[in-house]
C-alpha cells in the first residue's frame, strides 16, 4: 500500500512539472497564458507614451491633411495614426506581398508599388512623408538621397524613424529587401536640421522583433518590458535609445526650390 501511494505521489509531483514547464516556457497547452500576455504587451507598447508609434502620432503636423507612407510594408503606422486622425494616405513599396496585404486591410486610400529610391512623386506633393525603419534597409549614400527626396516631395513635414546604432537583421517574409545595410544616429540627424526623440533601449531591438528574435518567447516578454521601462530615458536621450523618430519641418521648402516662387503661388496652381 505505502509503495502505491508514493507512486501515485510521484506521477502527481510530475504532473505539477509538466504544468508549470508549459507555463514557463510557453508550451503547446492552449490554455498557456504566456503568448497571450507577450501579445498584450506588444499592443500596449502602441497606446503607452513614448514608443515609436506614439511619438510619430504625436508630433504629426496638425495641419497635415495628406500623407505618403515611403516603405510601407504591412502599413503598421498608419494604422496606428488613423486611430487618432484621418489622412489621405498614400503607401509605396516595392514589396508586393504587402501591398496586396494592404489593400486587403484597406489601411490606405492608394498604394504604389515602386522602389523607394525612385519615388514617382513631384515637389510638395504631400503634406506630409513619413518613412518608418526604411534606412537601415538602404546603403549610406541610397538612404541620404532619400531623405533628400523625401525633403523635396513634403510640403510641410518629413517623418523618420530608424534604429539607433547597429541592429544587425537578415532578411524574412522571403523580402530580400528586409535586410539592415546602413546605421544611424542621433546626430546624423541632427545635422540635417531634425529634432530626434527615442524610444527602447539601444541594442535590443532585435530581441523584441517577433519576426526575427532568436529569444524565447518568455524571454522576449521580458526584452518588452525592459523597452518600456527604458522609453521615458531614451525619449530625451536618444543616444541610449534602441530607436529613434526624426521630425523635421519643411514649410513648402521643397516646392519653393524646385518652382523658385512663393509657396502660395506654387500651391496654387
Amino acid at each position: 500500500m505505502l509503495k502505491k501511494e508514493k507512486v501515485e505521489a510521484s506521477a502527481s509531483r510530475k504532473k505539477r512539472l509538466a504544468d508549470m514547464r508549459v507555463l514557463i516556457i510557453g508550451g503547446n497547452n492552449a490554455a498557456c497564458a504566456l503568448p497571450d500576455l507577450f501579445q498584450f504587451l506588444r499592443r500596449l507598447r502602441s497606446f503607452l507614451p513614448l514608443p515609436s508609434w506614439w511619438t510619430i502620432s504625436k508630433h504629426l503636423d496638425k495641419r497635415g491633411k495628406s500623407l505618403l507612407d515611403v516603405g510601407c510594408g504591412r502599413g503598421g503606422p498608419i494604422e496606428r495614426i488613423n486611430r487618432e486622425r484621418k489622412l489621405f494616405s498614400v503607401g509605396a513599396d516595392i514589396f508586393r506581398p504587402y501591398l496586396l496585404h494592404c489593400r486587403a486591410a484597406a489601411v490606405y486610400d492608394d498604394l504604389v508599388c515602386c522602389d523607394v529610391r525612385l519615388l514617382p512623386f513631384g515637389p510638395g506633393r504631400f503634406d506630409i512623408v513619413l518613412c518608418s525603419e526604411v534606412l537601415e534597409h538602404l546603403q549610406r549614400h541610397e538612404a541620404e538621397e532619400l531623405i533628400s527626396e523625401m525633403e523635396r516631395i513634403a510640403y510641410r513635414q518629413v517623418v523618420i524613424s530608424t534604429p539607433v546604432g547597429r541592429c544587425h537583421q537578415q532578411e524574412y517574409d522571403g523580402n530580400p529587401h528586409q535586410a539592415h545595410r546602413s546605421t544611424w544616429l542621433p546626430q546624423d540627424f541632427r545635422r540635417l536640421g531634425y529634432s530626434v526623440r527615442g524610444s527602447g533601449l539601444r541594442g535590443m531591438g532585435g530581441l523584441i522583433a517577433q519576426e526575427t528574435s532568436r529569444l524565447p518567447e518568455w524571454l522576449r516578454l521580458v526584452a518588452n518590458a525592459v523597452w518600456l521601462l527604458a522609453s521615458p530615458f531614451s525619449y530625451y536621450l536618444p543616444r541610449i535609445g534602441g530607436n529613434m523618430v526624426c521630425i523635421k519641418s519643411i514649410d513648402g521648402q521643397g516646392l519653393r526650390n524646385a518652382t523658385g516662387e512663393p509657396v502660395s503661388a506654387s500651391r496654387a496652381r
